[in-house]
């Protein structure tokens, strides 16, 4: 039987989370200065303004960066569980080598186009699916084993 790893998604949702609220914050003392009226419409920038200009732009950057790991750590996990399939990766080869016998040999067969075409989500759902049909063979085989082991039970105590 395959064990599955169960992803823990949470602590990924409430970085994310967390994340945008930060940038909203950082985006929020960029516009500050103009939306609440105490940088004057077309003089020089007053120190208020240009201290909350440049404090939000880091602030809103840092977030944003924070954002995307937590969102590359996401995908990995369920990568990991397995609840996406990993992309296949492009074997290049450097320029450097010269032709030898590998080069010579047949490409390798390349996937069904079926498969190639599938999204994630939908390739996913497929794996679920045969999971579950695995899950519902395997029990309808334990109860059918169980269902012979009580009826032999029964006509061995009506011989008795």
């Amino acid at each position: 039987m395959m064990q599955m790893t169960r992803p823990t998604v949470g602590k990924y949702i409430w970085g994310m989370a967390a994340s945008l609220i930060i940038l909203l914050a950082g985006g929020w003392l960029i516009l500050a200065p103009f939306a609440l009226g105490y940088q004057p419409y077309g003089a020089d920038w007053v120190s208020q303004t240009t201290n909350d200009f440049w404090v939000g732009i880091p602030v809103a950057v840092v977030a944003l960066v924070s954002f995307m790991l937590f969102f590359a750590s996401l995908i990995a996990s369920l990568r990991a569980a397995g609840v996406l399939l990993a992309r296949p990766r492009l074997q290049q080869q450097t320029l450097a080598t010269a032709p030898g016998p590998a080069m010579m040999q047949a490409p390798a067969p390349v996937a069904p186009a079926m498969y190639v075409d599938q999204s994630d989500l939908d390739r996913t759902l497929a794996t679920l699916a045969a999971a579950l049909a695995a899950d519902l063979n395997n029990r309808r085989q334990a109860q059918a084993s169980s269902d012979q082991q009580s009826d032999q039970t029964i006509s061995n105590r009506r011989d008795v």
